[in-house]
């Protein structure tokens, strides 16, 4: 951490150099670019993102080779049997079945002889139970072939049709139809699936904002480059900057995390299941919606945020740490909202930029909404942020000038508006 803000020094020297402050009380692109290019490089460290992607892919090949090893399709297994039944017909060819006369004794030697292991009949129950010398994971699917067959057998002892034994084996689904045309119904779920993805994402990124922004604004308070840094820029182009590159390596987490979870996916699906990888739960019409909430809710927390940690002297003891977690709480408010998301509250809810860009997508994915709604909800968002962004400045710089003595809620509040 230190070795950081060793750096800060040689980044005002630069902008001087430049030019670029010729006039302290005005921002410019290039500062405010300089400032985000800093704090985006500050965490972000190619070198442990291509190690963390070669660990994920050594734990892969790891993970692959345990599963193929424990899926030996081509392997035979012999099993002793104290009945003789058309049920083995019926099972994988994989197993293999050999009647003897004493069950016991096969069990009693199952670690010397050829057996991989005993199906021993109890005829007063009509029970079967498996028994192996180890553990492995055929076992599993010869337990599930044997209940499929037994079950099979009881309907073929019924003398059911093959319709009624599809009936019995069908689950019963509700479907429940909206009669209101502006609420979806359950055949869109694709859309509220990529709504809470979107969340989730989000939720992660937040996550790393918060940290970030934590352990940078109070460190650098705690060591005293204050005087450097209102003497080259205003706090405004710091906080800009900051919030910039808290912006870009949020969106940068979030992709890297898709990137991760698609990966898994295609790892899970094609290679070991080999299965067809779908993503039909996807909805691509609406994704460009959702990207661009998350986006300004990311803006908008990132802004409160910083605004908060300016006022933090000692982050060890500080009450105001937990005021941090606030914007948290919209996305655990737009998992509560999806059976009424037409309700007063989940409107409000969806216009106030707070709670917008977790309310608004979740509302889009189970409601037809006209283009307007979140078209505004969305400026009210953008307004929103451009306006905390000069508060938290102002936090920013009244904290800088307090080293020593933490800001109160209420002396915060009085500088929002000075």
């Amino acid at each position: 951490m230190l070795f950081i803000f060793r750096l800060l020094p040689s980044i005002i020297r630069t902008l001087t150099r430049r030019k670029m402050m010729t006039n302290k009380n005005v921002s410019t692109p290039q500062q405010i670019w300089t400032v985000a290019k800093w704090e985006f490089l500050h965490f972000f460290k190619l070198k442990q993102e291509i190690i963390s992607k070669l660990i994920m892919l050594l734990i892969a090949v790891i993970i692959y080779f345990f599963a193929a090893n424990g899926t030996d399709l081509n392997k035979q297994y012999s099993l002793a049997t104290n009945t003789k039944q058309q049920l083995f017909d019926q099972l994988d060819p994989r197993f293999k079945f050999k009647y003897v006369e004493d069950i016991n004794l096969v069990v009693k030697d199952l670690d010397q002889n050829e057996f991989d292991g005993a199906l021993k009949y109890d005829a007063a129950d009509n029970t079967f139970t498996l028994i192996t010398f180890e553990k492995e994971a055929w076992q599993t699917s010869l337990t599930s072939n044997i209940n499929a067959a037994l079950q099979q057998q009881r309907f073929n002892a019924l003398n059911l049709t093959q319709q009624q034994q599809d009936s019995l084996a069908e689950n019963i689904n509700i479907e429940h139809t909206v009669l209101n045309e502006l609420l979806k119904n359950q055949a869109d779920k694709g859309q509220t699936y990529t709504a809470f993805g979107v969340l989730i994402l989000l939720f992660v990124a937040m996550f790393g904002v918060f940290g970030q922004l934590f352990v940078s604004i109070t460190g650098e308070k705690q060591n005293r480059v204050t005087e450097q840094l209102m003497a080259t820029m205003t706090p405004q182009t710091w906080i800009d900057g900051k919030l910039t590159g808290q912006i870009l390596l949020a969106v940068k987490t979030m992709l890297g995390t898709l990137i991760s979870i698609v990966l898994s996916m295609l790892f899970f699906t094609v290679i070991i299941k080999q299965q067809p990888l779908s993503l039909s739960f996807v909805n691509w019409s609406m994704l460009p919606w959702f990207v661009a909430f998350a986006v300004f809710g990311l803006a908008i927390c990132a802004a409160f945020m910083a605004a908060i940690a300016a006022g933090i002297d000692d982050p060890n003891h500080s009450s105001k740490s937990a005021l941090m977690m606030l914007p948290i709480a919209p996305i655990a408010i737009a998992f509560f909202i999806m059976d009424e998301p037409n309700g007063l509250i989940s409107i409000v809810l969806s216009y106030l930029p707070f709670t917008a860009f977790a309310v608004m997508p979740v509302r889009m994915s189970l409601v037809d909404l006209p283009f307007w709604q979140p078209l505004l909800s969305l400026l009210l968002s953008a307004g929103c942020f451009y306006y905390l962004r000069i508060f938290a400045a102002r936090i920013f710089k009244m904290g800088m000038n307090m080293y020593g003595k933490e800001p109160s809620l209420k002396a915060m509040w009085r500088a929002i508006f000075k």
